[in-house]
Protein backbone atom coordinates (compact mmCIF):
# COMPACT_ATOMS: atom_id res chain seq x y z
CA UNK A 1 0.00 0.00 0.00
CA UNK A 2 1.18 3.19 -1.12
CA UNK A 3 1.85 6.27 1.72
CA UNK A 4 0.29 9.37 -0.51
CA UNK A 5 1.71 11.46 2.51
CA UNK A 6 4.95 10.98 0.95
CA UNK A 7 4.71 10.83 -2.58
CA UNK A 8 4.03 14.53 -3.45
CA UNK A 9 6.88 15.14 -0.32
CA UNK A 10 9.29 12.67 -2.52
CA UNK A 11 8.67 14.06 -5.91
CA UNK A 12 8.86 17.49 -4.90
CA UNK A 13 12.44 16.95 -3.05
CA UNK A 14 13.50 15.17 -6.60
CA UNK A 15 12.39 17.97 -8.71
CA UNK A 16 15.33 20.21 -9.20
CA UNK A 17 17.19 16.85 -10.33
CA UNK A 18 14.38 15.15 -11.85
CA UNK A 19 15.15 16.22 -15.61
CA UNK A 20 18.89 14.71 -15.39
CA UNK A 21 17.91 11.20 -14.52
CA UNK A 22 14.37 10.96 -15.98
CA UNK A 23 16.08 9.36 -19.79
CA UNK A 24 13.70 6.06 -19.36
CA UNK A 25 10.43 8.27 -18.26
CA UNK A 26 11.16 10.41 -21.35
CA UNK A 27 11.69 7.70 -23.72
CA UNK A 28 8.23 5.90 -22.94
CA UNK A 29 6.09 9.60 -23.04
CA UNK A 30 7.81 10.12 -26.25
CA UNK A 31 6.36 6.66 -27.50
CA UNK A 32 3.25 6.64 -25.63
CA UNK A 33 2.09 9.34 -28.20
CA UNK A 34 2.64 7.02 -31.09
CA UNK A 35 0.12 5.03 -29.89
CA UNK A 36 -2.96 7.43 -30.94
CA UNK A 37 -5.00 6.09 -33.46
CA UNK A 38 -4.48 7.57 -37.08
CA UNK A 39 -6.80 9.71 -37.96
CA UNK A 40 -8.21 13.68 -37.49
CA UNK A 41 -8.22 13.30 -33.76
CA UNK A 42 -8.18 16.84 -32.51
CA UNK A 43 -8.75 17.28 -28.73
CA UNK A 44 -10.33 20.95 -27.57
CA UNK A 45 -8.79 20.35 -24.12
CA UNK A 46 -6.15 17.39 -22.69
CA UNK A 47 -5.25 16.68 -19.28
CA UNK A 48 -1.81 15.37 -18.28
CA UNK A 49 -1.94 13.79 -15.33
CA UNK A 50 1.22 13.30 -13.44
CA UNK A 51 2.42 15.93 -15.24
CA UNK A 52 6.11 16.39 -13.77
CA UNK A 53 8.20 19.09 -14.97
CA UNK A 54 6.44 19.25 -18.20
CA UNK A 55 8.27 17.49 -20.19
CA UNK A 56 5.25 15.45 -22.13
CA UNK A 57 3.11 18.16 -21.61
CA UNK A 58 5.37 20.26 -24.14
CA UNK A 59 5.44 17.48 -26.37
CA UNK A 60 1.22 17.29 -26.14
CA UNK A 61 1.47 21.22 -26.85
CA UNK A 62 3.50 20.40 -30.25
CA UNK A 63 1.30 17.75 -31.10
CA UNK A 64 -2.35 19.55 -30.37
CA UNK A 65 -1.29 23.04 -31.19
CA UNK A 66 -4.38 24.34 -30.69
CA UNK A 67 -5.60 22.56 -27.60
CA UNK A 68 -6.08 23.55 -24.38
CA UNK A 69 -3.59 21.75 -21.75
CA UNK A 70 -4.10 21.29 -17.84
CA UNK A 71 -1.20 20.12 -15.99
CA UNK A 72 -2.17 17.86 -12.73
CA UNK A 73 1.05 16.74 -10.37
CA UNK A 74 0.55 15.69 -6.72
CA UNK A 75 4.07 17.33 -6.04
CA UNK A 76 4.47 21.30 -5.82
CA UNK A 77 7.75 21.14 -6.74
CA UNK A 78 7.29 19.65 -10.17
CA UNK A 79 4.64 22.12 -10.93
CA UNK A 80 7.31 24.73 -9.86
CA UNK A 81 9.74 23.17 -12.11
CA UNK A 82 7.36 23.26 -15.07
CA UNK A 83 6.34 26.75 -14.58
CA UNK A 84 10.20 27.68 -16.08
CA UNK A 85 9.63 25.39 -18.95
CA UNK A 86 9.90 27.69 -21.94
CA UNK A 87 6.57 28.08 -24.37
CA UNK A 88 4.28 26.29 -21.39
CA UNK A 89 3.98 29.29 -18.96
CA UNK A 90 0.82 31.12 -20.39
CA UNK A 91 -0.49 27.49 -22.54
CA UNK A 92 -1.11 24.96 -19.47
CA UNK A 93 -3.28 25.50 -16.53
CA UNK A 94 -1.09 23.70 -13.36
CA UNK A 95 -2.87 22.07 -10.85
CA UNK A 96 -1.42 20.78 -7.69
CA UNK A 97 -3.76 17.61 -7.42
CA UNK A 98 -4.72 13.91 -7.28
CA UNK A 99 -5.33 11.47 -9.76
CA UNK A 100 -7.59 9.87 -7.25
CA UNK A 101 -9.59 12.70 -6.78
CA UNK A 102 -9.47 15.52 -9.95
CA UNK A 103 -10.30 18.53 -9.27
CA UNK A 104 -12.05 19.05 -12.82
CA UNK A 105 -15.40 18.70 -14.08
CA UNK A 106 -17.62 16.16 -15.22
CA UNK A 107 -16.85 16.33 -19.17
CA UNK A 108 -14.97 18.63 -19.30
CA UNK A 109 -11.60 17.36 -21.60
CA UNK A 110 -11.27 15.09 -24.46
CA UNK A 111 -8.18 13.72 -23.75
CA UNK A 112 -6.55 12.19 -20.64
CA UNK A 113 -3.03 11.50 -21.20
CA UNK A 114 -1.15 10.13 -17.75
CA UNK A 115 2.84 8.74 -18.10
CA UNK A 116 4.14 6.68 -15.68
CA UNK A 117 1.87 8.21 -12.80
CA UNK A 118 -0.90 5.33 -11.92
CA UNK A 119 1.35 3.13 -9.85
CA UNK A 120 1.44 5.86 -7.53
CA UNK A 121 -2.62 5.76 -7.51
CA UNK A 122 -2.60 2.37 -5.69
CA UNK A 123 -6.90 2.52 -6.08
CA UNK A 124 -7.06 1.59 -9.99
CA UNK A 125 -10.76 1.68 -9.77
CA UNK A 126 -11.00 5.16 -8.60
CA UNK A 127 -8.70 6.33 -11.04
CA UNK A 128 -10.11 4.87 -13.70
CA UNK A 129 -13.61 5.66 -12.18
CA UNK A 130 -12.42 9.04 -12.44
CA UNK A 131 -11.08 9.37 -15.84
CA UNK A 132 -13.96 8.04 -17.03
CA UNK A 133 -16.08 10.87 -15.17
CA UNK A 134 -13.75 13.75 -16.25
CA UNK A 135 -14.39 12.65 -20.39
CA UNK A 136 -16.16 13.67 -22.81
CA UNK A 137 -18.07 11.59 -24.88
CA UNK A 138 -15.81 9.49 -27.32
CA UNK A 139 -12.84 10.92 -25.17
CA UNK A 140 -9.22 8.90 -25.60
CA UNK A 141 -7.43 7.84 -22.49
CA UNK A 142 -3.91 7.44 -22.97
CA UNK A 143 -1.75 6.06 -20.35
CA UNK A 144 1.49 4.01 -19.50
CA UNK A 145 2.60 2.71 -15.85
CA UNK A 146 4.54 0.49 -14.50
CA UNK A 147 3.80 -3.60 -14.08
CA UNK A 148 4.73 -5.88 -11.49
CA UNK A 149 7.78 -6.92 -12.74
CA UNK A 150 9.52 -3.85 -12.14
CA UNK A 151 12.40 -4.03 -10.01
CA UNK A 152 12.06 -7.46 -9.51
CA UNK A 153 15.64 -8.22 -9.02
CA UNK A 154 15.73 -5.63 -5.98
CA UNK A 155 12.69 -6.71 -4.33
CA UNK A 156 14.10 -10.25 -4.37
CA UNK A 157 17.71 -9.09 -3.29
CA UNK A 158 15.17 -7.05 0.28
CA UNK A 159 13.27 -10.07 0.75
CA UNK A 160 16.72 -11.78 1.51
CA UNK A 161 17.61 -9.10 3.74
CA UNK A 162 14.82 -8.86 6.31
CA UNK A 163 11.09 -8.59 6.30
CA UNK A 164 9.93 -5.21 5.82
CA UNK A 165 8.75 -3.52 2.20
CA UNK A 166 11.77 -1.71 0.75
CA UNK A 167 10.22 -1.58 -2.97
CA UNK A 168 6.98 -0.32 -4.37
CA UNK A 169 4.28 -2.28 -5.42
CA UNK A 170 2.96 -1.97 -9.21
CA UNK A 171 -0.64 -3.46 -10.55
CA UNK A 172 -0.28 -5.98 -13.14
CA UNK A 173 -1.30 -5.98 -16.95
CA UNK A 174 -4.70 -7.90 -16.17
CA UNK A 175 -5.61 -5.88 -13.00
CA UNK A 176 -5.48 -2.57 -14.93
CA UNK A 177 -7.67 -4.47 -17.79
CA UNK A 178 -10.28 -5.44 -14.92
CA UNK A 179 -10.15 -1.72 -14.09
CA UNK A 180 -10.67 -0.25 -17.18
CA UNK A 181 -13.63 -2.80 -18.18
CA UNK A 182 -15.27 -1.91 -14.78
CA UNK A 183 -15.46 1.92 -15.67
CA UNK A 184 -16.68 1.50 -18.99
CA UNK A 185 -14.22 2.07 -20.63
CA UNK A 186 -14.53 0.70 -24.41
CA UNK A 187 -12.17 -0.21 -27.22
CA UNK A 188 -9.49 -1.22 -24.47
CA UNK A 189 -6.40 -2.20 -25.65
CA UNK A 190 -3.66 -2.73 -22.93
CA UNK A 191 0.08 -3.98 -23.80
CA UNK A 192 2.97 -4.57 -22.43
CA UNK A 193 6.46 -5.46 -22.48
CA UNK A 194 9.93 -5.56 -20.29
CA UNK A 195 12.85 -3.13 -20.45
CA UNK A 196 15.96 -4.10 -18.67
CA UNK A 197 18.73 -1.83 -18.30
CA UNK A 198 21.89 -2.08 -16.89
CA UNK A 199 23.93 -0.59 -13.84
CA UNK A 200 27.39 -0.30 -12.40
CA UNK A 201 26.32 -1.32 -8.91
CA UNK A 202 23.73 -1.70 -7.00
CA UNK A 203 24.28 1.84 -5.43
CA UNK A 204 24.00 3.53 -8.78
CA UNK A 205 20.46 2.22 -8.91
CA UNK A 206 19.01 3.37 -6.00
CA UNK A 207 20.78 6.54 -6.28
CA UNK A 208 18.65 7.50 -9.32
CA UNK A 209 15.49 5.79 -7.94
CA UNK A 210 16.03 8.52 -4.92
CA UNK A 211 16.92 11.17 -7.54
CA UNK A 212 13.43 10.47 -9.80
CA UNK A 213 11.91 11.00 -6.23
CA UNK A 214 10.68 7.32 -7.03
CA UNK A 215 11.97 5.53 -3.88
CA UNK A 216 10.43 3.33 -1.42
CA UNK A 217 7.16 4.79 -0.07
CA UNK A 218 4.91 2.04 0.76
CA UNK A 219 2.98 2.11 4.07
CA UNK A 220 4.97 -1.08 5.42
CA UNK A 221 8.03 0.93 4.46
CA UNK A 222 10.84 0.43 7.62
CA UNK A 223 10.06 3.79 10.04
CA UNK A 224 14.06 3.97 11.32
CA UNK A 225 17.17 3.74 9.50
CA UNK A 226 18.54 0.73 7.98
CA UNK A 227 21.26 -1.57 9.58
CA UNK A 228 24.52 -1.55 7.78
CA UNK A 229 24.22 -5.66 7.93
CA UNK A 230 21.05 -5.83 6.61
CA UNK A 231 21.94 -3.38 3.78
CA UNK A 232 24.79 -5.45 3.08
CA UNK A 233 22.80 -8.63 3.22
CA UNK A 234 20.51 -7.02 0.31
CA UNK A 235 23.61 -5.88 -1.57
CA UNK A 236 25.16 -9.58 -1.55
CA UNK A 237 22.10 -11.07 -2.52
CA UNK A 238 21.42 -9.05 -5.46
CA UNK A 239 25.26 -8.82 -6.60
CA UNK A 240 24.98 -12.91 -6.14
CA UNK A 241 22.61 -13.17 -8.83
CA UNK A 242 24.34 -11.27 -11.38
CA UNK A 243 28.13 -11.94 -11.04
CA UNK A 244 28.90 -10.11 -13.87
CA UNK A 245 30.41 -6.95 -12.38
CA UNK A 246 27.42 -5.26 -13.16
CA UNK A 247 23.54 -5.63 -12.35
CA UNK A 248 20.26 -5.72 -14.22
CA UNK A 249 16.82 -3.61 -13.49
CA UNK A 250 13.67 -5.07 -14.57
CA UNK A 251 11.18 -2.71 -15.83
CA UNK A 252 7.87 -3.32 -17.21
CA UNK A 253 6.14 -1.15 -19.06
CA UNK A 254 2.28 -1.66 -19.24
CA UNK A 255 0.62 0.94 -22.37
CA UNK A 256 -3.11 1.04 -22.26
CA UNK A 257 -5.82 3.11 -24.54
CA UNK A 258 -9.03 3.34 -24.18
CA UNK A 259 -11.67 5.58 -25.47
CA UNK A 260 -15.11 6.58 -23.65
CA UNK A 261 -18.43 5.38 -25.52
CA UNK A 262 -19.85 8.44 -28.07
CA UNK A 263 -23.01 8.17 -26.74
Amino acid sequence: MIDKRWVGRSFSRAASGYDRVAALQRQVGEGLLDRLPAGEFMPKSILDLGAGTGYCTALLGKRFPNSSLIAVDIAEGMLSIFKQRSGLQEKALRICGDGETLPLRDGSVDMVYSNLALQWCPDLSVVMGEFFRVLRPGGVLLFSTFGEASLCELRNAWAKADNHSHVNTFASKSAIETALTKAKFGDVSVLNEQCVIAYSSVNELLCELKKLGAHNITMNRPRHLTGKGVFRKMMEAYASAMPTGRINATFEIIHGLARLPSN
